[in-house]
This record gives structure tokens, sequence and C-alpha cells, in this order.
């Protein structure tokens, strides 16, 4: 198998894995960081090329990278960040591809954050081909060294309605 990245620095948390969740199926992982993940870098997972990079509806931005064979297979997208590649170019397995969108009203109203999806062949909106990142991920290095598992935090987003947060804290 060729080489796999974590997206983000050792440090991140996952705030909202991938599967169901009060408002519906959550087609990906969404990535946050203590204190806040604006302008934190994102990372290719694999190698691959650019297939779309700029806007995207419900995402503010995106980047999404097709994955040759020869690389490990599969589409990756990245969303609710600000590109730094562009349409067609070559990316590599760890190469920064992009920073967490940190400005709400350019990020689709959400809180900064990274999403990652991946999908077992080309972009295909939700269904059956999405697959969970995170066993895709097992074994991955990260990009800028370090080799701490990501932490499971909790999912403050906006889709969640009235939050406790003291409740959250009493049961930290």
């Amino acid at each position: 198998m060729s080489a796999r990245f974590w997206p983000v620095a050792v440090g991140f948390w996952i705030t909202s894995a991938f599967g169901p969740r009060e408002d519906g199926w959550h087609f990906g992982v969404d990535f946050g960081y203590p204190g806040g993940a604006g302008d934190r870098p994102v990372h290719a997972c694999q190698g691959g090329i650019v297939t779309r990079a700029g806007p995207a509806q419900g995402f503010g931005s995106w980047v999404v990278i097709d994955h040759p064979d020869g690389d490990g297979g599969g589409t990756t997208v990245y969303g609710h960040i600000r590109p730094e590649v562009s349409v067609g170019q070559r990316v590599e397995a760890g190469q920064r591809i992009a920073v967490i969108e940190p400005d709400r009203s350019r990020n689709a109203g959400v809180a900064p954050h990274l999403h990652l999806e991946w999908h077992r062949a080309l972009y295909n909106p939700p269904g059956p081909d999405r697959l969970d990142p995170l066993p895709l991920l097992d074994g991955a290095a990260f990009p800028e060294g370090g080799f701490a598992m990501p932490e499971f935090g909790i999912d403050v987003s906006n889709h969640q309605g009235a939050f406790d947060f003291a409740r959250a804290a009493a049961e930290g």
C-alpha cells in the first residue's frame, strides 16, 4: 500500500465521526482543534490529482483529490477549507493542500473545522460509495511528525441546537 497521512497534525480532535447523528447520516469525519481550528494546515491523505478546488455548496470551499490505484485508490474530499492547490495539480501524500477556513461567513456558517470524506472511487454525492475514513487512516503518519492517535471530542457544531456546556464540563 502507498503512503497515507492524517489530514491534520497531532493534537486535533475528532468532533463528529462517520455515521448516524441527530440530523441524519454524517458521511465524513470532522476534525476540530482545542482553542480553534481556523487557519491550521490541511494535508493530502494520499497522492493524487486535484479534481475540484474552490467554492462548494455546504462546504464554503473544498478540495477533491482523485487517487489513482498506484496511490491507494479512491477519492478524498476536504471541506470547510481555503484551498492552496489548483484543479489538475498533482499532490503527494502528506502535502499541504489548504488551511481550515476561520471565517464562519465563508464556511457555510459552521465553526472552523475540517470535514473529510473518503469515496470508494470517484466523488459520489451521498450514498453507499462513501467510506468511513478512520479505518482507512489506521497506521497513517502525521504530516508534521508525531505518533499520537487523534482524540475524540464533543461535537458542538451548529446542528446540535442548544448545547449544555456546563453539563459537558461536569461529565468530563
